[in-house]
């Protein structure tokens, strides 16, 4: 009799220790959301960082105005503390002339129809004649007063301007001199250009500065000294 084995179920053949997986299991899909559903991320730093700037901006351009002020303030204050120069001293040279004395006032007082000299070296008034520059005659009857070069004058000028120097003085007695016997009125205003006949001369500009009653009027001389 012919035996059929029948086959064995509990077959022995071992199992393969890595068996397959599905793709789905070997990269599981993770958690999934809406793209729509995501926060938006804000974008405030641009706005920030603009407005600091034009914060910044701002401060630096009112520092610099301030700043600007105050040294406009700080040169006013200086500019109103400026010491004044001092005025040119008495021996300031002027083209070979030395200034000896300024603004000297004289005063003339006589009566009607009297005379009085003037020397203009020192200067004097009421001197002796025969070293007087100039001569004042008083008149009477209401005539003015008349002023003509004394003996000790060299020269003499009758100028319009009372800041002409000596110099100016200088070129005025060579251009148009008082001549012998000339005179000149005794009124407030007029200017006299002498150059005395000392050594070493004086250039001397004469001022009548007041013209009172009869005989009397008022002067003031400034001298320059040759060679001095």
């Amino acid at each position: 009799m012919s035996v059929f084995r029948a086959a064995n179920t509990n077959s022995t053949r071992p199992r393969d220790p890595y068996p397959p997986h599905r793709p789905e299991e070997l990269f599981p899909d993770g958690p999934t959301e809406r793209i729509n559903d995501r926060p938006r991320r804000r974008r405030w730093p641009v706005p920030l960082a603009v407005l600091l700037a034009l914060l910044a901006l701002t401060v630096a351009v009112v520092a610099l105005l301030t700043a600007r002020r105050a040294i406009d303030l700080a040169r006013g204050a200086a500019s109103r503390h400026v010491v004044p120069a001092a005025p040119a001293p008495v021996a300031t040279r002027d083209r070979g002339y030395a200034v000896s004395y300024a603004q000297e006032p004289l005063r003339v007082q006589v009566g009607c129809s009297a005379v009085m000299y003037l020397d203009l070296d020192e200067p004097r008034a009421n001197s002796a004649e025969q070293v007087s520059d100039l001569r004042y005659d008083s008149r009477c009857g209401g005539d003015a007063p008349r002023l003509t070069l004394g003996p000790g004058a060299a020269g003499g000028s009758h100028v319009e301007n009372s800041d002409t120097d000596a110099a100016g003085c200088e070129r005025a007695i060579r251009t148009s001199p008082i001549g012998p016997g000339a005179a000149v009125e005794v009124r407030e205003g007029v200017v006299l250009c002498v150059l005395t006949a000392a050594t070493p001369a004086e250039m001397v500009l004469v001022e009548i500065t007041e013209v009172g009653r009869t005989g009397t009027a008022g002067m003031r001389a400034t001298s320059w000294r040759s060679g001095g």
